[in-house]
């Protein structure tokens, strides 16, 4: 069998499917995984997503939070970039259907967890990365 993808995607978990999802509309995309396609750490994932969606949250209360329950082990730049960009992609998750666990009124359930100073982690149940 001969292949000419445009684009080759390692790895089925969360990151390489939202990437092959963003090449699709430009050329053929190959993902090549190690095992079976829904055999991927993301699957397996029971925890939530920590992100800054509520009124009385902030990316940089979120970045303060997490750095320090780092301590001392975080790149700050790295956690900057996680939660000033995280929420653009969660909510795209929430816009394509990802059945997060939602409040009596419909709004998403947000838990607090470690050391988060305000409900910010979204769950689905106790699958989360299966629901991804």
């Amino acid at each position: 069998m001969y292949l000419s993808p445009d684009f080759v995607v390692i790895g089925s978990g969360i990151a390489g499917l939202r990437a092959a999802i963003a090449l699709a509309p430009v050329g053929r995309v190959l993902i090549l995984t190690k095992a079976e396609p829904t055999e991927s750490n993301t699957g397996y994932a029971q925890g939530g997503i920590a992100v800054a969606l509520g009124d009385d949250d902030s990316t940089s209360l979120h970045a303060a939070d997490t750095i320090k329950a780092g301590d001392g082990l975080c790149d700050e730049a790295a956690v900057r970039v996680l939660v000033e960009q995280g929420p653009p992609y969660v909510r795209e998750l929430v816009d394509w259907g990802t059945r997060f666990d939602r409040d009596a009124d419909g709004s998403l359930s947000r838990g607090r967890e470690a050391a988060h100073s305000v409900r910010r982690v979204l769950h689905a149940g106790d699958a989360t990365g299966r629901e991804i």
